[in-house]
């Protein structure tokens, strides 16, 4: 199988266009498709990259053009006529500054694998060979292995003209994203060699830096390499491009693409989370890019690949995204709590978790978690929110049936040595490998957590450590020091983006779309407004609400009712007994005493 060398020059990138140039050798037959994919792994949605192509012409050895007949919205048939060898040229837009998309602009270059190389059909498996040309003063960053460096680097750091990586196969191809601009990089001082390469200006000031930033992130690279016993790359890269209003990742088999905003370093809580979005992204290099199931590791480009087992590479991630955060030291026990309880406060706020499981809401991610509509609220919960809590509380559950001999840590090592190591593909049906690796049955959590639709049991698990879940009205907002009232809308401004079922709203004919303009009689111009302007009714009171829809002024009378819990708090217990102790082995640090409150999460701003 012959070679595919890519040529990509970067002539006018104000334009935010790519010049793309293929050379190979086709296989036997009359004709080659050439193809690109409608789908990326690690991000569930057909997003149909071929409708950034333009100017595809292809010509042989001769020098003579070869008919193009497009045959389907992402395929290409060549007729060879004769020819031995093939070289084909397209123009590549890219103007979307996200991890799974392309963009070109006169700052720099951001190139998705999945999105930039049409190749044969045929040819999957063949070797590649990309050159770059670029301005000279920008620096190209990739995991890829840099043809002509005797040294194998993190990332391939070259400049200019003819800039070259090889890998050995499409596949390899389409999981090593390229950054060509100005960039800052670090050598990150962990046990595996990695590098952070920074694109973007970061604004001034703040509690926190870029150097603080890299010893933190080695500190959590060690951590998941503890716990997994092996790195699964000789080195990592992590590309980090700085945005206002950005944030998203995505990762790759040893590398990621990480998006956030240029504020990172103004407060602990931006800090922390981009630290959990490093985190997140390195430790799918395991989970994810090689613990998956057979549907995302044999996977056709053109099409969905459908699992049901989402859960497992987002569920267990996102526990560990934030754990590895404090198991490694870079945040507090508090700060762990705060993040655990502010994702049970939106799961809770999320009537979609009583209609769908994560098994169905892992399946559906084709056609709900990546499309949401306003109906999502009351239909869907994402894999991600509820998998991350359902592990928490299943780490917890595991570690109390086993008296603290065996926790999450253990499934997640016999994952890896099982599946991932070998690369084999794990079956859908997981339950026997979390019981063979704790040695506990979990048919019962299973049937609730994952197969069904219950919520995770917060007060029980948390017991275990001395803590106690509590959920209350927001005093701040509760009428007569009871519930607060509310409508049951999600809002931006005044404009009403989703309805809660059973809600006032529902029931009273408001609809998403709405704009809600007065409440009885007196003009609201934000959701913060409406907010207040409820604070002050009674339950059971009617209400009259202005609005407009669709260019019409309606006035809806509502009657309030009181609002679900508003108000979450993890405090210790009056009478801990023995779970200091277990406390300190879950979270590394001592128990804080009985009767403190540890951390408050209340969900008025997230409705109105």
């Amino acid at each position: 199988m012959s070679t595919l060398r890519y040529t990509i020059r970067l002539d006018a990138p104000v334009r935010h266009t790519a010049d793309i140039e293929l050379v190979f050798a086709p296989e036997s037959g009359d004709s080659v498709d050439i193809t690109l994919p409608a789908w990326c792994p690690g991000s569930y949605l057909i997003r149909d990259y071929a409708r950034f192509v333009r100017d595809l012409e292809a010509n042989g050895e001769d020098g003579r053009p070869r008919k193009v007949t497009k045959v389907d919205k992402q395929t290409w048939r060549i007729d060879l006529a004769g020819a031995k060898e093939l070289t084909v040229r397209y123009g590549l837009y890219g103007h979307d500054l996200t991890v799974r998309t392309n963009h070109i602009d006169a700052d720099h270059a951001f190139l998705h694998g999945p999105a930039t190389y049409v190749y044969p059909t045929t040819m999957r498996d063949a070797k590649v060979d990309v050159t770059f040309h670029f301005p000279d003063a920008w620096t190209l960053t990739t995991a890829a292995q840099p043809i002509g460096e005797v040294s194998a680097p993190a990332v391939a750091r070259r400049r200019g003209t003819g800039s070259r990586i090889a890998c050995d196969s499409i596949d390899e191809l389409f999981d090593h994203p390229v950054h060509i601009g100005p960039t800052r990089t670090y050598n990150v001082p962990s046990q595996v060699p990695c590098k952070l390469a920074i694109y973007g200006e970061r604004s001034r000031g703040g509690m926190f830096d870029e150097q603080r930033l890299v010893s933190d992130l080695a500190a959590i690279v060690d951590d998941h390499l503890r716990r997994f016993g092996e790195a699964p790359f000789p080195d990592y890269t992590f590309i980090l491009m700085l945005t206002h209003d950005g944030y998203g990742g995505l990762e790759h088999r040893a590398s990621s693409v990480n998006l956030f905003n240029p504020h990172f370093a103004a407060t602990r809580k931006s800090y922390e989370g981009l630290l959990e979005l490093l985190s997140h992204e390195l430790f799918h290099a395991w989970n994810g890019k090689r613990i998956a199931p057979r549907a995302l590791l044999d996977f056709d480009y053109s099409r969905e690949a459908y699992t049901r087992c989402l859960w497992v590479m987002e569920g267990i991630t996102s526990h560990y995204d934030r754990f590895a955060l404090r198991s490694s030291g870079r945040i507090s026990a508090k700060s762990y709590l705060e993040k655990v309880l502010d994702d049970y406060a939106r799961l809770m706020a999320t009537p979609g978790r009583m209609r769908q499981s994560l098994e169905e809401s892992s399946f559906d991610a084709w056609i709900k978690l990546y499309k949401p509509d306003e109906s999502n609220l009351n239909t869907t919960v994402s894999y991600y929110l509820k998998g991350g809590l359902v592990m928490f509380a299943l780490d917890l559950q595991i570690r109390r049936r086993t008296e603290g001999a065996r926790s999450l840590d253990d499934v997640l090592r016999l994952l890896w040595t099982k599946f991932g190591a070998p690369r084999e593909p794990h079956p859908e049906e997981l339950q026997p490998i979390f019981e063979e690796a704790t040695g506990i049955g979990l048919g019962d959590t299973f049937a609730r957590l994952i197969r069904g639709t219950d919520d995770p049991d917060f007060r029980e698990e948390l017991g275990y450590v001395g803590l106690e879940l509590r959920v209350s009205a927001d005093p701040a907002t509760a009428s007569d020091g009871a519930q607060g009232t509310w409508l049951g809308v999600t809002a931006s401004g005044t404009k009403v983006t989703g309805v809660f079922d059973g809600s006032p709203a529902q029931v009273g004919g408001i609809s998403p779309g709405d704009e809600l303009i007065a409440v009885d009689g007196f003009r609201a111009t934000s959701d913060g407004e409406l907010r207040n302007l409820l604070s002050s009714r009674k339950i059971g009171e009617e209400v009259k609400f202005a609005l407009f829809r669709r260019g019409r002024l309606l006035e809806l009378p509502i009657v309030i009712s009181s609002s679900p819990p508003t108000r979450y708090e993890i405090a210790t217990v009056a009478e801990p007994g023995s779970s200091p102790a277990r406390y300190q082995a879950w979270l590394g640090e001592p128990y804080p005493g009985p009767g403190q409150i540890l951390t408050t999460i209340t969900t008025t701003a997230r409705w109105v």
